[in-house]
């Protein structure tokens, strides 16, 4: 049986406010096993992360650079400690720096973003 990452989201984190939290996560994980879903565990933690941080009023950041960054923590200091920074490694990137705030909102500041405008 199979159910949508978002239904897992609204009831786990309708649960979560009125039971003890280790019982919650201990029959979660239970249910997933069950409904044979715990293959997309990952999935379904990161979304729930994703509606936790913006409930408390926080954003979802991903930064994107070429190769590892010795400025993770001056940029992580740029944001709200609300907010969740994730930090990824993007070869494709070439050289640069692309942010995308909650999925949607986004800076790219990178080589390959320059060069495809430039050769459009």
């Amino acid at each position: 049986m199979k159910y949508l990452v978002n239904n897992y989201v609204d009831a786990f984190t309708e649960v979560i406010k009125k039971t003890p939290k280790k019982s919650v996560v201990e029959n979660f994980i239970k249910l997933l096993k069950k409904t044979g879903d715990i293959k997309r565990l990952n999935k379904i933690v990161e979304a729930i992360d994703k509606k936790l941080v913006n409930k408390n009023g926080g954003k979802w950041v991903v930064v994107e650079t070429a190769r590892e960054s010795a400025s993770a923590d001056k940029i992580r200091n740029k944001f709200s400690n609300k907010d969740h920074v994730e930090f990824k490694v993007n070869p494709e990137l070439v050289a640069g720096t692309r942010v995308t705030i909650n999925g949607e909102e986004e800076l790219n500041n990178t080589l390959s973003s320059k060069l495809n405008k430039m050769f459009k």
